[in-house]
Parts: C-alpha cells; sequence; structure tokens
C-alpha cells in the first residue's frame, strides 16, 4: 500500500522541513503556460482535459497504464544540478528547463503519497506493492538516515546505497506521486523558480518564465563551460534537428558542444532534445 495515513504524511512533511529540503518539479515552457492558467501544478489528465497546451512524453501510455495519469508527479532533488556541475556527463531535466520548487507544506492536502525509489515510467512500475509504506523508511532516503546538524543533512542516497538499505537491485533516484483535491498542487506552495540557460526567441527565457508569475525567478548556476553549453543548444533547436547523429554532423555547431554531445547516451539525449524542442524553444 502507498501512505495515506495523516500522520504518517505529515510526518514526512516534517521531515522536509526540519532539513531544510524541498520538493522539485520540472517543466517545459508550453506546460507552465497551462500552470498558470490553471493555477497549479497539475496532473496529466487534469493538463490534459483543460484543452490547454502540454508537452507529450514518450512514457504518457505507461502512467496511463498504472494508473497514475490522475497524480502530481515530482522530485527529492534538483536533476538540472547534474548538468551544470562539470566533469559530469549528464544532460539537463530532460523534463524541462523550469524547475518549480516547492515547500513541503505541499503535502499538506495530500490524500495518497507514493514515494518510489525508481522512475515510476519504468515499464513494470508497481505503485501499490513497491513504494514506501511509514515515515521511518522516508528517512532512509538521506545520505545520514540521522541528523548531524551540517549541511549534509539535506543530501539524499541514490542507487547502490538505497539498494543495499532497502534490499533491491533496481533503485535509481527518489521521487513521489501523489493524489491532490483537485488533481492539482496550487502557487500557494511554490517556494521560488530556478530557469535553464536557454534561449526562447531572442531572448533568455527567464525573461519569458518571470512575464507569467509573480514567483521569484533565478537563473541556474552552473560550472565552467556548462552555461555556454546549454545557451547554444537551445539556439539550435530554434532553426534545426538536433538529435545526436544530425547534430554531430551540423557545421554550424560548436567542437565542444559535438565533444560534449557524442559521449551522452543517445536514446537518453535525444528523448531530452525532443521535449525541449517541441516543449520550449519552439512553443
Amino acid at each position: 500500500m502507498t501512505i495515506s495515513n495523516r500522520s504518517e504524511i505529515n510526518a514526512i512533511r516534517d521531515e522536509l522541513a526540519l532539513r531544510q529540503t524541498k520538493l522539485f518539479h520540472a517543466c517545459q515552457l508550453q506546460d507552465f503556460r497551462s500552470y498558470i492558467e490553471l493555477g497549479g501544478i497539475p496532473s496529466r489528465n487534469k493538463l490534459s482535459n483543460s484543452n490547454l497546451s502540454f508537452t507529450v512524453f514518450d512514457t504518457d501510455p505507461i502512467d496511463k497504464k498504472h494508473q497514475l495519469w490522475d497524480k502530481v508527479f515530482g522530485n527529492f532533488s534538483d536533476f538540472g544540478n547534474n548538468f551544470s556541475r562539470p566533469p559530469s556527463k549528464s544532460f539537463p531535466n530532460p523534463y524541462g528547463p523550469i524547475q518549480i520548487i516547492l515547500n513541503p507544506t505541499a503535502f499538506d492536502d495530500v490524500s495518497d503519497l507514493a514515494i518510489s525509489l525508481r522512475s515510476a515510467g519504468s515499464k513494470n512500475f508497481d505503485r501499490e506493492n513497491e513504494c514506501l509504506k511509514t515515515s521511518s523508511e522516508f528517512k532512509l532516503l538521506y545520505a545520514n538516515v540521522e541528523i548531524m546538524g551540517n549541511a549534509t543533512d539535506k543530501f539524499y542516497a541514490f542507487g547502490n546505497t538505497l539498494n543495499e538499505r532497502f534490499k533491491r537491485t533496481d533503485c535509481t533516484s527518489p521521487e513521489f506521486n501523489c493524489t491532490v483535491p483537485d488533481e492539482i498542487v496550487p502557487f500557494k506552495h511554490w517556494a521560488y523558480i530556478v530557469v535553464d540557460n536557454c534561449y526562447y526567441g531572442n531572448e533568455l527565457l527567464i525573461n519569458e518564465v518571470s512575464k507569467l508569475t509573480s514567483k521569484k525567478t533565478f537563473l541556474r548556476k552552473y560550472g565552467e563551460g556548462r552555461a555556454e553549453l546549454i545557451l547554444e543548444l537551445s539556439q539550435l533547436t530554434k532553426t534545426y534537428d538536433c538529435s545526436k547523429a544530425t547534430l554531430l554532423g551540423n557545421p554550424n555547431a560548436s567542437e565542444n558542444l559535438k565533444t560534449f554531445i557524442s559521449e551522452l547516451n543517445e536514446f537518453h539525449y535525444n528523448r531530452f532534445i525532443k521535449y525541449l524542442t517541441i516543449g520550449t524553444t519552439r512553443a
């Protein structure tokens, strides 16, 4: 069973607050516009029934099959940070360059909470049987299970550490999906927004996002060379097919960008660039 006991959900919310950790949800620009219209982060079901624009994901049929279509999704960490820190070989968050950061109060109205140790988009994902059952198990997601009184209290465990703790072999990174009233997490739980260093039209994407919301909006911070890579890539997507094979043969792409892209997993990179192109740079 997933977590539906109010006291257990409150305990998870309080643990997040005690450790001063947030919740995260990434989206594309066209989805963000629809979020603004709807008043918060919606389920895919609410979004698709709203007659507003949204980015179609490859995992949508799986979410419907696994009865996740009416749930709101989020993460416990900011996947966009992986790309921003060289020499990481990660690419930016595939679900979007706009990262909405939520306060732990986002769990206040949740009636059913599923915290999984891998993506719910996996083909054999089982929401009822493989998600965490208690707030005590939730504490095991942190690198420091016991609070140490320093910055490391905020760090999460991943992969092999989670496999060892939960006696599994398929753990990657924790995420959540939940049942909320009207299938939406409203603006009041939004803390601030972080935007990747992308172009939209002839301006930075952050300028467009700032026009749409009164929430505090920040440009993501990058390590050496990474801001230039994502900026160039977003510029190229406005005109060119930037799938891996095509981009590597594009004379308009810099050698630095080609070198970086050449080392990325083709399937996952192509999915990322498809979503970015249709959801943001050409939206």
